[in-house]
């Protein structure tokens, strides 16, 4: 907050010392607590019905989704947030922005966990509009922190983030008329396209 003749705190620098792999590190644990939250979800909705195949392919969406999603997130920015924070011309404003990325992506996480809990339920029959909105908008908004994410490790985001995003939006209308598991197979065809990003690193003054 603002202080009398200082300005604000987190703009003077040299008053803080940020540890970047520790903020890393914390970063990572808060993406892995959201991701394990999903698992637990995706399981005990499974285990508290009978094994029809409806059901069963409505956890091999929503396990092969979980997985594809740490993939994104792991490689290769997820390894790199020390070094990028580090490497920033501004450290502190680098470390607020993946903290932000962090929040969003988890939000995006507990979207998922609460669509997948609905189409394992219930994955035949009519999608509801609110079911829509947790089953395409959780993806979307994890692709849109991750890559709010890599652009700030790489300074630039690949393509396949923003084109999944549209590709959810608009598969939205047809949703209306198709049974939750076909609602949830986008996502994971989108998560599988987009699990690939370029490797190459934004240099840091």
């Amino acid at each position: 907050m603002p202080t009398l003749r200082l300005g604000r705190s987190f703009e003077r620098v040299a008053e803080f010392a940020i540890s970047a792999e520790h903020l890393a590190e914390r970063y990572r644990q808060l993406f892995i607590i959201g991701l394990g939250e999903l698992i637990l979800v995706t399981g005990l909705t499974f285990s508290h019905g009978t094994f029809e195949p409806d059901r069963v392919t409505a956890v091999v969406f929503a396990s092969a989704t979980t997985a594809l999603m740490w993939r994104i997130y792991i490689h290769r920015a997820g390894g790199l947030i020390a070094e990028a924070i580090a490497a920033a011309p501004d450290p502190h404003r680098a470390a607020v922005t993946t903290m932000r990325a962090h929040l969003l992506m988890v939000a995006g996480i507990v979207a998922i966990a609460v669509g997948d809990e609905l189409v394992i339920e219930h994955p035949l029959g009519h999608t509801p509009s609110a079911w829509i909105i947790v089953i395409l908008g959780g993806p979307a908004l994890f692709l849109a922190g991750r890559g709010l994410f890599e652009y700030e490790v790489f300074g630039r985001v690949s393509r396949s983030r923003p084109i999944g995003v549209l590709v959810l939006a608009a598969t939205s209308p047809a949703a209306f008329f198709l049974p939750p598991l076909l609602v949830a197979m986008a996502p994971a065809l989108v998560a599988g396209g987009s699990r690939h990003v370029r490797s190459d690193r934004r240099g840091r003054g």
